[in-house]
């Protein structure tokens, strides 16, 4: 049986920092500095591969440069490779995960005949994630509608919020 979704929202406008072949000490220095900057980071798509992370952060657009340039000053003082930009972005959400472990595998078969491959892609217990290129949005938006059986007007709702914290909350 097809997994079912019940609802999806896209956030455009992102930047995707891609930090391949880091240690999760320099991914922990850089969250540092985004939060002294208070920079928002509302996707965290990061996993080990063979001791390294592989992964990245996504940003509203001008975020995301702001955290390559801290990016690249880790980088250089401590050996790891550079890190990429892409953009412009645009996240997908699709929800409920929740027992579905069977909806990133049909996701990314709805993904396949469009020739939009995800640039990055999450899971969490209550939904899955695909970043991909904002120029090939509506092309998986059409597919994923057809693969999950949605209604043909049915589109994903924008994502218009951002939650910063305060300078007052973080200090007191």
């Amino acid at each position: 049986m097809r997994p079912r979704i019940t609802g999806w929202k896209q956030r455009s406008g992102l930047g995707l920092v891609m930090l391949n072949g880091w240690s999760w000490a320099g991914v922990s220095s850089l969250s540092r500095d985004l939060a002294a900057a208070r920079l928002n980071i509302p996707f965290l798509l990061l996993q080990e591969g063979e001791g390294r992370v592989q992964g990245g952060l996504a940003l509203t657009r001008s975020d995301s440069r702001q955290a390559q340039d801290a990016a690249r000053r880790l980088a250089r003082d401590n050996g790891w490779p550079l890190p990429l930009l892409i953009e412009p972005v645009s996240a997908l959400v699709l929800y409920p995960l929740g027992g579905a472990l069977a909806l990133p595998a049909e996701a990314l078969a709805a993904l396949a005949g469009t020739g939009v491959a995800p640039a990055a892609m999450g899971t969490s217990p209550a939904a899955l994630t695909l970043i991909l290129a904002e120029a090939g949005l509506p092309r998986a938006v059409r597919a994923l509608r057809r693969s999950f059986g949605l209604p043909p007007g049915d589109t994903p709702r924008q994502e218009t919020v951002s939650v910063v914290q305060s300078q007052r909350r973080r200090e007191g």
